[in-house]
């Protein structure tokens, strides 16, 4: 009985690891990929985002490395509170393909509230549609939100 306990213990611990390992891997790439290019990245910003479906709700609360590249947002999520690496999400209306970035979500608006950037949008089609709210903290950097909205 102990040892069953012990290895799924053992599994899951060793599972998260290996995906943790697996996305900052991913993440480390993608930055590689971007040099050359000019872009800005800003490290564990506080994030919330929010998704809403007709079957689900969601909400999140983590620490995020954000890159600006012209009007493209990335964001390279880590989980709260072990700070496990997530796959990356890029935020945009254009056609354009980056590799290492397997989710790409378009939006419909972004605001500045309260120092804060709120990006606004929906993806998926019928049952799996579902509409997003996603708040990125600025405060504690010296950005200029207007820039890219």
């Amino acid at each position: 009985m102990y040892f069953i306990l012990s290895a799924m213990v053992c599994f899951f611990i060793f599972g998260n690891l290996a995906i943790h390992l697996h996305y900052k891997k991913k993440h480390k790439a993608f930055l590689q990929s971007l040099k050359g290019k000019q872009y800005i990245l800003f490290k564990k910003l506080d994030m919330e985002m929010e998704s809403v479906a007709k079957l689900a709700y969601r909400y999140q609360f983590n620490k995020a490395d954000i890159v600006i590249l012209d009007q493209e947002i990335f964001i390279m999520l880590f989980t709260k509170p072990f700070g496990m690496a997530q796959p990356i999400l890029h935020i945009s209306n254009s056609d354009e393909v980056f590799q290492y970035v397997p989710k790409k979500i378009p939006f419909d608006s972004k605001f500045r509230v309260n120092g804060k950037l709120r990006i606004k949008g929906s993806f998926g089609q019928g049952l799996m549609h579902a509409q997003y709210k996603i708040f990125i903290d600025f405060n504690t950097v010296d950005f200029d939100l207007n820039s890219i909205i």
